[in-house]
């Protein structure tokens, strides 16, 4: 199931619980999609990042990299723009391609076709990486500069290098004989899962409906010899020294373990296997560090508190269908408090 299809079902997710805490209001035209997130230069290297490392096959399809100079004038940027478009399609051989290119863009008096072709290869070789750039840039969402190529790598080795992370993001830590059962549905050895959706039902019943749920798990690795799952979540941040207050503030070990409930509560994998849930975090400026945090029990036992609390605040709402006002609105006379609605 593609991203864009996960993301169009209204199902509960950890982001909900977030959003229904500003309102319930909110939260529907969040969960309709009525209400997005603009794209931010800081969120778009997290995106590209997580593409990258979790899904490398689909980076390779989405970005390409091309260290080229921008013509350094007008008639240059002229002759480049036409050479692309006249081969795009053009039953003209290039010597000819290139020889008009040059003149829709240059004075050429009374100059042989030869000369202005000898002309034309000079500034095709200069220009050669630009107009290689204008042929492919409709077939990419963005080619990536050398600047950002360069940090996506950075990073990438930044991660390599802490042995925990490098442990939980990359498959190093597979044993050689283990990989043919990757692709095999024998319960045996270790699979992995990137970008994974796991749609699953929390335990809030309604007139015989439970509480329809989704997550998306960056990475989930199941390993059926030690009868261990492991949950991993990939962070980016501009400062790494603010992980801690990032991790209370954004309610990241919330998100772990709904994560975990995700896997529990899922009749995909066994239930008598172990559940691990990691952050691993990396800050996207020099000096590049990575940590790695892991969802101790009595996190996970608190975070199941708060989740259940939310829970059945969102259920009444789900099950009645009415989100314009808060639960205590609708069954009392319209003053609300909403300290109570998280202390029943």
């Amino acid at each position: 199931m593609s991203k864009n299809k996960y993301y169009s079902i209204p199902y509960i997710s950890n982001s909900t619980l977030t959003w229904f805490k500003v309102s319930p209001k909110y939260c529907w035209k969040r969960m309709n999609r009525e209400i997005v997130d603009l794209e931010t230069s800081y969120s778009f290297l997290g995106t590209q990042l997580h593409l990258s490392l979790l899904e490398p096959e689909e980076f390779e399809k989405t970005y390409t990299y091309l260290d080229f100079k921008t013509p350094t004038s007008k008639q240059q940027l002229g002759f480049c723009e036409d050479v692309v478009e006249l081969n795009s399609g053009s039953l003209l051989s290039r010597n000819e391609q290139l020889i008009i290119a040059y003149k829709e863009n240059y004075l050429v008096d009374k100059q042989t076709d030869a000369a202005i072709l000898k002309a034309a290869e000079k500034i095709y070789e200069q220009n050669s990486e630009y107009i290689k750039y204008l042929a492919i840039r409709g077939d990419y969402r963005e080619v990536l500069s050398k600047s950002r190529k360069e940090l996506i790598t950075t990073i990438t080795q930044a991660i390599k290098r802490h042995k925990k992370a490098s442990s939980l993001i990359f498959s190093e830590n597979i044993l050689e004989e283990d990989f043919r059962f990757l692709e095999k549905e024998s319960p045996v050895g270790i699979k992995e899962y990137n970008e994974y959706p796991i749609y699953w039902s929390y335990p809030v019943e309604y007139k015989g409906e439970y509480l329809k749920c989704k997550s998306l798990i960056d990475r989930l690795v199941v390993d059926h010899k030690n009868k261990k799952i492991t949950v991993v979540d990939l962070k980016t941040t501009a400062t790494l020294g603010d992980t801690e207050n990032q991790i209370q503030d954004r309610n990241y070990y919330r998100q772990l373990a709904f994560y975990k409930l995700a896997v529990q509560y899922s009749n995909k994998f066994p239930k008598d296997y172990e559940v691990e849930a990691y952050i691993v975090s990396v800050n996207t400026q020099d000096p590049f560090e990575c940590r790695v945090y892991k969802l101790t029990n009595a996190e996970y036992q608190k975070q199941l508190l708060e989740i259940n609390s939310i829970m059945q605040e969102i259920s009444w709402h789900w099950f009645t269908n009415q989100w314009d006002y808060s639960r205590t609105y609708y069954e009392g006379d319209g003053t609300e408090n909403p300290i109570d609605e998280y202390s029943k």
